[in-house]
């Protein structure tokens, strides 16, 4: 149960944050790393949505874990790149990074392994352009024609878009497979989300997948058309997070799985012995795109970030005892700021903000 400064906390947080704004330097870029750990989507609410809303799935249970990473293109297999590494040819398709992706298949017809996305971002949107792969242990380059628009941008809570992609892949004299997708995208949520060991300001974005598979097979002389079940994700975008810091994906109406952010290594390695700390930790020192305080077991507060002025620039960010709370910079004069945590051990501390 929460302790009365925390939920005193919660009343002043709803009149000193407003929605935040997501664009491309908020998502990965090459050498991006992402960790998360993966668990059953249980006792998350996923009805639970709308303006200024505090989503408290600090009871996620930490459980499989894992990471991606951001590579440069030219690091994928050199077979791969003959789309995505090429501006002048393939201008829609020059990619900015690439992600190893989740093998498929289809029945005993289609081996999809060794599989590379690849993403390009910018002012208008992210999308993921297409994909490397081993087609049946055979090296091949396959563009989504349109590409798959997972985001536009500048998004903000009340957007709405959808679109479509395609891609289709063959293997000579063998058979040819075929995948139509529809995304429709509603951001239909933001506030305060809190996870095992964080807490976020989010924009919440729905998204709907529909997809259907044509496998057409030369020897039989004959194709047929599978509708996938509907899938729809659920995704909890921070600024500065590269990657959403909660995902939860539901397929056919059931939830499956709820993927969040959670590096506690990071803690270790970022500041030295934290376990024996007894104040708050603010890392990294200076920061860019964004800093993380971090609270020992017995501090709690309201975090607000105030410019030499003496005015708050970021205010009424709500940390638990114990947790962190990850704070964006990348909109703010490079200068030197005061980090002040109120509650019953009031706290400040200076980080110094560079680009």
């Amino acid at each position: 149960m929460r302790s009365t400064l925390t939920l005193l906390s919660l009343a002043v947080l709803a009149t000193a944050h407003g929605q935040i704004t997501i664009g491309p330097a908020d998502m990965p870029s090459a050498g991006d790393t992402m960790r998360y750990r993966t668990t059953v989507a249980t006792g998350v609410d996923l009805d639970l949505t709308g303006p200024d809303v505090i989503w408290d799935f600090s009871n996620l249970s930490p459980d499989a874990p894992g990471a991606d990473t951001a590579v440069s293109v030219p690091s994928t297999p050199f077979a791969y790149q003959l789309f995505f590494n090429n501006p002048f040819l393939y201008p829609q398709h020059d990619a900015d990074f690439a992600m190893k992706g989740q093998d498929f298949g289809f029945q005993s017809f289609l081996t999809v392994s060794n599989l590379y996305d690849y993403y390009k971002k910018d002012a208008t949107g992210y999308r993921n352009v297409g994909f490397g792969a081993n087609i049946n242990g055979l090296p091949s380059s396959t563009r989504r024609i349109p590409v798959d628009y997972i985001h536009r941008f500048p998004l903000e809570f009340g957007d709405e878009d959808s679109s479509f992609s395609n891609f289709s892949l063959s293997v000579p004299t063998l058979f040819s497979f075929e995948q139509d997708q529809w995304r429709y995208n509603t951001v239909d949520g933001w506030g305060t989300l809190y996870l095992p060991a964080d807490t976020f300001q989010v924009l919440r974005v729905r998204s709907v997948l529909q997809r259907s598979d044509t496998i057409y097979v030369n020897q039989f002389g004959f194709g047929f058309r599978v509708d996938e079940p509907e899938t729809v994700e659920y995704r909890y975008i921070a600024q500065g997070m590269d990657a959403p810091v909660l995902l939860v994906t539901t397929l056919a109406g059931q939830p499956t799985t709820a993927r969040f952010y959670y590096d506690p290594e990071e803690i270790t390695t970022g500041v030295g012995q934290f376990a024996a700390a007894t104040a708050p930790v603010l890392y990294p020192n200076p920061a860019e795109a964004s800093f993380r305080l971090q609270l020992p077991a017995d501090h709690a507060g309201v975090l607000d970030l105030l410019d030499a002025s003496g005015r708050v620039v970021r205010g009424g960010l709500v940390v638990r005892a114990g947790a962190s709370v990850n704070v964006p910079v990348q909109d703010l004069a490079a200068g030197v700021y005061t980090a002040r945590l109120t509650g019953a051990r009031p706290w400040t501390g200076q980080v110094v903000v560079r680009h």
